[in-house]
């Protein structure tokens, strides 16, 4: 019996070392993330450019009759997905992949131009600090960005219900979609909600829509750093107090598509840099 008693004893303990070694082994595989770091920048780089579009432009344009909530968001609503000023692209999202530490993220916020007046409302600092305040049966712009694993505050400013459904574009083409949420929300409520990398593992952007009104459908880019910008309707763009080093320069837009170009700046250096997502 003592016997038996000590060789279950030792091949519980062979079998706790091999599970340790294991753990250590796969540890920096499973558990090792990107992770930003704030930092002084000093004799940054400057990349601006321009998005162009030439050739055929895609008709990305759809009318809505509203049934739900007239009173509130109109008779009648516009879907723009693509808007062209004079051969040039507003929207595409330019994002410089690869900077490990640099400058905070900025405060700022963008507000829809069309018939909504919903705002993406961005605190910054170490984190992109996002917020979205709906408003008129609007998110916000249809393009913009979004960060994994922070949460997000969703406040309905609006007199009538909204469904949050959010979902994360598996593909680079914007087409294979997963569910991320599904949350209603009441008239003048608040919600918060996470974006866990687990669920953004490859995608390039989360897709905000509202199942209660087709038109509310916003694209945003997954960025890591602050390093990124959103065309003008001049399809100009800008990136500044960037850190001496090589870099991949990426335009994205979910119809169109992405283009990116490898790109190498020196201290206090002015980079510009011109792309065109031509169909």
């Amino acid at each position: 019996m003592e016997n038996l008693t000590t060789k279950r004893t030792l091949t519980w303990r062979r079998t706790v070392r091999m599970i340790s070694f294991a753990f250590v082994v796969l540890l920096p595989f499973t558990s090792v993330g990107f992770a930003y770091e704030v930092m002084e920048v000093r004799n940054g780089a400057t990349i601006t450019g321009k998005v162009a579009l030439t050739g055929i432009i895609p008709h990305a344009q759809r009318r809505f009759e509203v049934r739900n909530g007239p009173e509130v968001c109109g008779a009648e609503r516009v879907l723009n997905k693509v808007e062209v000023h004079q051969g040039t692209l507003k929207g595409a999202v330019i994002a410089l992949e690869g900077v490990e530490k640099g400058k905070p993220f900025a405060s700022h916020r963008k507000t829809a131009t069309d018939q909504g007046q919903g705002t993406f409302q961005y605190a910054g600092g170490n984190t992109l600090n996002m917020g979205v305040q709906l408003k008129k049966c609007s998110f916000g712009p249809f393009t913009g960005v979004i960060m994994a694993d922070e949460a997000v505050q969703f406040t309905n400013h609006d007199s009538i219900k909204h469904t949050l459904h959010t979902y994360a574009s598996k593909d680079r083409k914007a087409k294979i979609l997963r569910t991320v949420h599904t949350q209603s929300l009441r008239p003048e409520s608040q919600t918060e909600k996470v974006f866990p990398s687990k669920k953004l593992h490859h995608p390039r952007a989360v897709v905000l829509t509202c199942d209660r009104h087709d038109f509310m459908e916003n694209w945003l880019y997954v960025v890591k750093t602050p390093y990124y910008a959103v065309s003008d309707e001049s399809g100009n763009f800008s990136i500044d107090q960037v850190p001496p080093g090589d870099y991949d320069l990426v335009v994205w837009h979910p119809v169109l598509g992405m283009k990116k170009q490898r790109v190498t700046v020196t201290p206090s250096e002015h980079v510009s840099i011109d792309f065109d997502l031509a169909k």
